[in-house]
């Protein structure tokens, strides 16, 4: 059970968390199912979200192209992309 702030925030159990392996930062959402109860899952990041990640520490670290191209197709393969 969980109380809801004045914000309409909620804490997520710690047996869900751990269930949904949820940690700070992750993505999260709420969805209707087929019975109409709401579900809450975990949202993994698309691969155009990992690549702007890439490119801006690329751009902190003044890594080169090649460098920052051998990193996002080892990602890219990690997403059978």
């Amino acid at each position: 059970m969980g109380v809801v702030t004045r914000k309409y925030q909620i804490t997520i159990p710690p047996e869900v968390r751990k269930s949904l392996n949820i940690k700070i930062g992750d993505r999260v959402e709420i969805v209707r199912n087929e019975r109409g109860e709401f579900v809450l899952r975990k949202v993994g990041r698309d691969l155009g979200e990992y690549i702007e990640i890439l490119e801006d520490a690329a751009g902190s670290l003044k890594m080169n192209k090649e460098k920052l191209k051998k990193l996002q197709e080892t990602i890219g393969e990690s997403f059978d992309v």
